[in-house]
């Protein structure tokens, strides 16, 4: 029994299909199939159920699975520490940014990165809060940026910045006759959002206090959002970072001292490479300080 028969069992498992796992794998399906089988026979149990059609886990394969994914958890740990022993600095971190917020933050936090860790290869994974959440806490990111409370016990939050919210409107608007703009006043236009799942969606229901939406339309992007706000089909609070994407919509400031969202790393509670983080909770302030939004 090796690590790879191990991540084997686990692609099947994950799969339910050999030729994928072995596809996966980037072996032959009869090479991943025969270190099963031998595992099988190692181990004294038979692992899957197969049949033309299906792949199924046995009750002794749903537990040898659980196993293997703690070995390889353990495995993981063992090389970051090795890690970040010879080179706290160095190699690769792999870093979550949710989608509302990854385009505007991304690309300077890089290049900010080249100056204050060059060697840090950064692996940068775009998506929604909840997924990934999931994947730090499954180990498969080192960290995430997100923009809301995850409340998990095995995970450690750093305040990064406070990111104002601008009421985004087509011009000739007549909210842009109002001397300034307040949360109040966007119940006299058609609030547009984000479709569910984003966080921004229900950031924005939080902070103008509302339930819900009535409106058949929702967009997937911002840069969508952005457009139907250009073409009047309503307004939409737009986070300040994203300011530059405006176009031809007009931004106001906000006066409500509560329009703003919360941004925020997480990572595991026996993370090692804290101070990895550290450069790059740094690099993320000093990106949102030179764009004048702080805490």
């Amino acid at each position: 029994m090796n690590l790879r028969d191990l991540q084997y069992v686990l692609l099947v498992a994950e799969h339910r299909h050999f030729g994928r796992a072995a596809e996966a794998a980037n072996v032959s399906q009869p090479t991943l199939s025969a270190q099963i089988k031998k595992l099988e026979e190692e181990l004294g149990v038979v692992l899957f159920e197969r049949d033309s059609r299906n792949v199924a886990l046995t009750q002794a394969g749903i537990a040898v699975v659980a196993e293997a994914r703690n070995a390889l958890v353990h495995v993981d740990a063992m090389r970051d520490a090795a890690r970040v022993h010879n080179d706290p600095l160095g190699g690769e971190l792999r870093l979550g940014v949710i989608a509302s917020l990854s385009p505007f933050l991304v690309p300077d936090l890089l290049e900010r990165l080249q100056f204050d860790a060059p060697r840090m290869r950064m692996v940068v994974h775009e998506g929604l809060t909840d997924a990934l959440v999931a994947s730090v806490v499954n180990r498969e990111l080192d960290a995430a940026v997100v923009a809301t409370d995850v409340a998990h016990e095995g995970l450690v939050e750093i305040a990064l910045f406070d990111e104002p919210f601008l009421l985004a409107h087509a011009k000739g608007h007549p909210l842009g006759q109002r001397p300034m703009a307040k949360l109040a006043d966007i119940g006299e236009g058609k609030l547009l959002l984000l479709d569910e799942g984003h966080c921004l969606r229900d950031q924005a229901l939080d902070v103008c206090l509302m339930d819900s939406v009535d409106t058949r339309v929702k967009a997937t992007s911002l840069t969508t959002l952005l457009r139907l706000v250009e073409m009047n089909r309503g307004v939409t609070l737009l986070p300040a970072l994203a300011a530059r994407m405006a176009g031809e919509v007009e931004l106001r400031p906000l006066q409500d001292p509560g329009a703003m969202r919360k941004v925020r790393l997480v990572y595991r509670k026996n993370y090692l490479r804290d101070g990895a983080l550290d450069v790059v909770g740094r690099a993320a302030r000093n990106v949102a300080a030179e764009m004048g939004i702080g805490n």
